[in-house]
């Protein structure tokens, strides 16, 4: 079976190129570890900037309470 070299690891053709041997899954994560990380030019739309400002804050809130409430276990135990 002919396999475009462009198109080896084209997502919608991966599962089809493992299971038919023209690569192997080692050969996949290969590909996978080289790829750039493009993690920066990812989008957000404005309302999951808020929703993700808002997580960020309430579970820094919920971090600081903790420690807090450890400290106080702690004096209490002295």
């Amino acid at each position: 079976m002919h396999v475009d070299e462009s198109k080896k690891f084209d997502k919608r053709n991966i599962e089809r190129n493992i299971k038919n041997g023209a690569i192997t899954l080692k050969d996949y994560e290969i590909h996978l570890s080289r790829l750039p990380d493009a993690s920066d030019k990812i989008f957000l739309q404005e309302e999951d900037r808020v929703d993700l400002e808002e997580f960020e804050s309430s579970t820094e809130n919920e971090i600081q309470s903790r420690k807090k409430g450890l400290k106080k276990k702690a004096n209490k135990g002295r």
